[in-house]
């Protein structure tokens, strides 16, 4: 429990969270999921994923403790980004001014020599996860994705390896794919209000064992990606930040290829809050993928 001995008391909450459901079909019959529309005859062949809602799942408010988190060490981290950034107008025709001055902080911090945006997406809270799982669109300005309820990892390390072969050119891939160099996923998510509702949840990673994650399909019409979801554990540490502000970007791992990497990746989900009273205002964010690769050696950030 490496964030819980290094902060040993902060204020709990309580949220109720979404999480794999516990099945032994799963040891014969991988989980997935297809995304985007379906012929109303394969409707009810989507998904085979069944999943569990658990209360009381506690939670730990890490604000006032936000700067002391570590990408390297903790799996994420919150950074407080400039004005000028924290400002742009990503939902118009500033969003890939952001996405490229985010690229470049990220590739600052991390001493990296490529870094790759190869996805984003807008989520709101007030989205129909019903409408949006049957769209094509979803997850753009005009159509976001609802957030993400239930505990999972973005990448499995196969899953992961295959994103980096797809968005690489031939001779990108020639160079970076190879024992020479480190490939990191790492997610880039930034409220555009304060959150009052639908926190990000991060969650320990040394509390997590390997049994506790099974490999889940996620299938489109133009790939087929990997992603580990979580089983229901008691011994998970969870966190959030509290009323999370547009200029407090969240930084987490999603893969890390360094057999060194003590925090490789960060599970995540999202959870309504309970007996929230602040103003009911939809939580709308949007979330970076980016492709960072450094040097294998010798390894400078220690972030």
């Amino acid at each position: 429990m490496v964030l819980r001995s290094e902060f040993p008391n902060l204020p709990q909450s309580y949220r109720k969270l979404c999480f794999l459901r516990d099945l032994d079909e799963y040891e014969s019959q991988k989980p997935y999921y297809i995304s985007g529309p379906l012929p109303n005859d394969l409707a009810d062949y989507r998904s085979n994923i069944q999943y569990d809602l658990v209360n009381g799942v506690f939670i730990s408010n890490l604000r006032g403790h936000e700067k002391k988190l570590s990408l390297e060490k903790h799996g994420f981290q919150i950074i407080e980004v400039s004005e000028a950034i924290g400002s742009l107008d990503v939902q118009g025709q500033e969003r890939n001014e952001y996405i490229e001055k985010m690229a470049d902080l990220l590739k600052e911090r991390l001493h990296a020599d490529l870094v790759l945006c190869y996805n984003y997406k807008f989520r709101s809270s007030d989205a129909n996860p019903q409408d949006t799982r049957k769209s094509s669109s979803v997850g753009t300005e005009g159509s976001p994705d609802a957030p993400a309820e239930v505990a999972h990892i973005d990448h499995t390390p196969a899953g992961a390896q295959r994103r980096g072969r797809r968005h690489l050119t031939a001779a990108e891939g020639e160079k970076y794919l190879n024992d020479h160099w480190r490939m990191r996923i790492v997610n880039i998510w930034k409220p555009l209000e304060t959150v009052n509702d639908y926190d990000l949840l991060y969650c320990d990673l040394s509390t997590v064992q390997s049994n506790d994650l099974v490999a889940v399909d996620r299938v489109s019409s133009e790939y087929v990606g990997e992603v580990y979801m979580l089983k229901p554990n008691d011994n998970y540490d969870w966190y959030w930040l509290d009323h999370q502000k547009p200029n407090e970007v969240s930084l987490f791992m999603s893969y890390d290829s360094a057999l060194h990497s003590t925090a490789p990746y960060c599970p995540h989900a999202s959870a309504k809050r309970l007996n929230e009273t602040g103003p009911g205002v939809p939580r709308k964010s949007i979330e970076l993928r980016m492709l960072v690769f450094t040097p294998t050696e010798p390894l400078s950030n220690t972030m």
